[in-house]
């Protein structure tokens, strides 16, 4: 009687243990996609997958600008971005979201566009408006000559520069209307800024060197 008892209850726990590894794994959504890498939200948790390497059950098989080929559980899927695997029967309203993957020089940069042309930024947190160059802003037709006038030190010296408002910034189809940015006449910055006047539309999160940027609503 006690080795039947004894011999159920090991089978029980086998059971139970099958069980919990099946279900312990609820929600796989793509959220970022680069050449041979992807950005994985696994439960709620968002981990940056290289080419061959797996966590928590979820390997990464191959990834390109549109989709990620991912080993979950054992099972191959190829999804695109935002798309989401669950084994519950509710999902929350999709947020707007924006992810970037820090560089080797510790920087991110993104793809967006500002008056609906396209540009490539870099976020600047310590900046409080947009920045760009008067090279960059001709390129865009911004008309800072209208602008209102100043002065800001940057690596070059005191420079003159130019108050305006964009019509639009966008970044990664996240977008804000009439940003303020400054455009500085010369060179600098070489890059343009993605500072706070954008930055404030967003909700900024960091980990393990990847930077989400979600919609506020």
């Amino acid at each position: 009687m006690v080795k039947a008892a004894l011999q159920y209850l090991v089978m029980m726990i086998c059971f139970v243990s099958s069980w919990v590894a099946a279900t312990e794994l609820q929600d796989v959504r793509v959220e970022g996609l680069f050449k041979n890498a992807a950005v994985i939200n696994i439960n709620g948790q968002q981990h940056l997958l290289k080419k061959g390497q797996e966590i928590l059950g979820v390997s990464l098989i191959a990834a390109n600008s549109k989709t990620a080929t991912l080993r979950i559980n054992g099972e191959e899927q190829t999804l695109p971005i935002s798309r989401a695997i669950s084994s519950g029967g509710y999902q929350k309203k999709e947020e707007e979201k924006a992810t970037l993957v820090i560089n080797s020089a510790g920087q991110y940069f993104a793809s967006g566009s500002i008056n609906n042309r396209p540009v490539r930024v870099l976020v600047d947190t310590g900046a409080t408006a947009v920045a760009l160059n008067t090279q960059q802003a001709r390129f865009l037709g911004i008309d800072f000559a209208r602008g209102q006038v100043g002065r800001v030190s940057t690596a070059g010296g005191i420079v003159k520069s130019y108050s305006v408002i964009l019509n639009s910034v966008s970044v990664a189809g996240i977008a804000a209307e009439k940003v303020r940015a400054v455009v500085l006449e010369g060179i600098y910055p070489t890059h343009i800024l993605l500072g706070m006047s954008y930055l404030n539309h967003v909700k900024i999160q960091e980990d393990a060197g990847v930077m989400t940027l979600i919609k506020k609503y």
